[in-house]
């Protein structure tokens, strides 16, 4: 953890559900030793997600949502480079995980854990 509250360089892991309402999980811990997990039910605008053309633009829009939701906790978060793939997910549905770089305040992560653990 940053003891001055700058932001860190680290990696970023979410896997979204691919579906109307999904679980949205993340990590900006891929690489500990106890990976924590960040968990929220998201609800999928229908009209954004019809008016995608393709399943890279469905993947590509659900993870943009995504990170923008994390942000609301973690407003210092800055991602690039992400990779994309599609997995079987949870609930027999399909799910999109991504991973990449990551720049953060540890504080606001720590934060989030914590509130996670409780």
């Amino acid at each position: 953890m940053d003891e001055a509250g700058e932001p860190v360089t680290g990696s970023i892991v979410i896997q979204v559900e691919a579906a109307p309402q999904g679980m949205m999980r993340c990590t900006l811990d891929a690489a500990g030793p106890q990976r924590v997990w960040w968990t929220v039910l998201l609800a999928h605008d229908d009209a954004v997600m019809g008016a995608a053309t393709s399943p890279e633009q469905m993947a590509n829009l659900l993870i943009r949502g995504s990170i923008e939701c994390i942000r609301q906790s973690v407003p210092s978060l800055e991602v690039g480079g992400l990779t994309m793939r599609l997995e079987p997910g949870p609930n027999d549905n399909a799910q999109v995980v991504s991973t990449g770089p990551a720049r953060y305040r540890s504080s606001e992560w720590a934060a989030l854990v914590h509130a996670v653990r409780e």
